[in-house]
Formats: structure tokens, C-alpha cells, sequence
């Protein structure tokens, strides 16, 4: 969109005069415009076509009672247009908006960034626990059928129509492993764990920091999506704040055992349900394999090509060390 169409979808907010915007850099589902006015500073956000209005609706209702409930960080909250609506179409597209949050994302988390995680985890999840708020997506465990289902279709359709670049070439290979990984988990007693609408992709990208300080939590666009349960919150805390500096693919052991001590100092986290952590990253990490493809096929300029193989070790790596990284994470 250019200025004057957003300039015109912003009447919809007594927000004041546009006085600046620009399309924001970070981002890989959604689309984001920062926009000055005369009253503040606030972000525009685009929903993307496959997002559905249901899940739009109880995403933003969520953090309304996130925000309404002490949530003691920063979040997304939506502002109310001039018809007290949370967010609206315009030309074929939903979007909302939300105030502007002041704060920077730190790429590499030491012991002192898990531990304020920790915290903000544990804390989010006592309040979601007790809130009765509910999707009504019990999910499907691992989301196995879902990801299966879109991965044999993109080998079917690479393979009918006989494409050969890089991409497709890579996707072939690693799926011939994936898939039967995938087919391999046993979700039974992972199945029987409480679920609930959780964030499922808090990482660094997704927290944001003001003088070292954890202050508030972006992205909640998955909550509407399925329920699910505190570890899948917890390992992709794990798989992408604790893995290993030289080989991503791999888990740092000791920053996810600190990582552990911590949340449990503020909320109760059984034996049983660290163990699943790693059948939990496996599937998590093929589901991303399965996005990543997608990605490259349907926004190329997002895309990032090496993230292919990197989530295909990461699944092959959790799954041939899962007793490993089970006996260690428990000590």
C-alpha cells in the first residue's frame, strides 16, 4: 500500500493526523507498517489471506484479556476503531493496531535473558491456565496429520511436474527422511497434558528489551490457531534461545537446563512433562521444514533457502539424541 492508502484506512482511528510510515523490516507471516501521527507512534498490521476471521477475532479478544488481567510485559493489545471495532477490512484485507512498543530484540540470549523468560513464561502460562479461555481447537498431537499431509503433497506435486531447482531438489531429499520421522511419534501420553490457546513462538525475535530489561512480547497470531500444552511454549523457547552457537541444529544443554530451573521457581513443571521435549522440538522442527518450503514457493523474497536443511537436522538430531538430552535436562 502507499501513504494515501494508509493515510485513508487510518480515519478509521482517532489516532490523529499521519504524519510518517514506513513498512516494517521484521515480520515473516504478517505484514507491518509503523506509522507516526500526530498523537503517537503505532503499528499497522496487515492479516495475511489464510488466516481465518475466527481465529483473528479470538487472537485479539486474547490479548485484550491478556492486557485487562496484569500481564506485567508489554503486548500487542488491539486499539478500537471509531466504531469500537478491534480491527476491519479494507480492500479485500484485515487489519488492526496496536501501540507502538519502544524496545530492541536481542539476538543471542545469555543466563540473564533466560531467566527474565523464565519468569514472563511462567507467569503467562499461570494466567492462561486459570482463565477458562479456550479456542475450541483441541489440535491434533505434534500437528501430524496437517504436516504430513502437506508434505507428501508437495513431493506429489514437485514430482508430477518434474521440477528440478534447488529448492525442490533439497525439500525431495529431506522429506524421504522427515516424512517417516514424522510417522514415527508416539503422541499418546503427550496427548493426555492440558492444552490451552498459547503463543507457541516465543523466541528473541518475539521479546523485545529496554536496558537489559524483558519488557514486552509480540506475535501472538498462533493462539487461535489449535490449544495446546506449556511444553510446545516451552521447547521453542529451548530451540531457539538455547541451541548451540557453532551448530544450530543442537541444543545447548546448559542454558536449558538453567533455562528449566528457572521456570520451575515459578511454576510447577513435572519430570514427565520435560520428557517430551524432544519428540515435541522434532515435530516442531519438521512443521518448520514444511513452512519454510512453503515459503519459498509462495514468498521467495521472505524466504530463506538454508532453513531447510537446518530444520531437517534439527528434527534428526533431537529424535537420534532424545535419551541424551532427557538424562541431562533432568539432572
Amino acid at each position: 500500500m502507499d501513504q494515501r492508502e494508509i493515510e485513508t484506512l487510518l480515519e478509521n482511528w482517532n489516532i490523529g493526523k499521519l504524519v510518517s510510515c514506513r513498512e516494517a523490516e521484521r515480520g515473516v507471516v504478517n505484514i507491518n507498517w509503523v506509522v507516526k501521527t500526530s498523537q503517537g507512534k503505532y503499528v499497522l498490521r496487515k492479516i495475511t489471506h489464510f488466516t481465518r476471521i475466527e481465529d483473528l477475532r479470538f487472537e485479539l479478544n486474547y490479548l485484550t484479556y491478556l492486557q485487562e488481567h496484569n500481564f506485567p510485559y508489554k503486548i500487542p493489545a488491539p486499539i478500537r476503531t471509531k466504531n469500537k471495532e478491534s480491527f476491519l477490512r479494507f480492500k479485500g484485507s484485515y487489519f488492526w493496531l496496536y501501540e507502538y512498543i519502544e524496545g530492541r530484540d536481542i539476538k543471542r540470549f545469555g543466563y540473564s535473558e533466560l531467566r527474565e523468560c523464565a519468569r514472563m513464561m511462567a507467569t503467562y502460562h499461570k494466567i492462561v491456565a486459570t482463565s477458562g479461555l479456550d479456542n475450541k481447537k483441541g489440535g491434533e498431537v505434534f500437528r501430524r496429520k496437517s504436516v504430513l499431509k502437506e508434505l507428501e503433497k508437495s513431493v506429489a506435486q514437485i514430482q508430477t511436474e518434474d521440477r528440478q531447482d534447488r529448492k525442490d531438489r533439497i525439500f525431495l531429499e529431506e522429506s524421504s527422511t522427515l516424512i517417516p520421522l514424522m510417522k514415527s511419534l508416539d503422541g499418546r501420553e503427550y496427548s493426555k497434558l492440558p492444552k490451552y490457546p498459547l503463543h507457541r513462538d516465543i523466541n528473541p525475535e518475539n521479546t523485545l528489551w529496554k536496558n537489559k530489561k524483558l519488557i514486552g512480547l509480540i506475535d501472538f497470531e498462533n493462539i487461535g490457531t489449535m490449544n495446546d500444552t506449556v511444553i510446545k511454549d516451552i521447547s521453542v523457547m529451548l530451540q531457539y534461545s538455547c541451541r548451540d552457537r557453532k551448530q544450530k541444529h543442537k541444543l545447548d544443554l546448559r542454558l536449558a537446563r538453567f533455562f528449566l530451573r528457572e521456570y520451575r521457581k515459578h511454576r510447577q513443571l513435572s519430570d514427565r512433562e520435560i520428557e517430551f521435549l524432544p519428540d515435541v522440538i522434532t515435530a516442531g522442527s519438521i512443521e518448520d521444514f514444511s513452512y519454510a518450503y512453503w515459503m519459498l514457493v509462495n514468498d521467495p523474497k521472505r524466504a530463506k533457502l538454508y532453513r531447510l536443511k537446518l530444520y531437517s537436522r534439527t528434527a534428526q538430531w533431537y529424535q537420534k539424541n532424545k535419551q541424551e538430552i532427557v538424562k541431562a535436562l533432568l539432572n
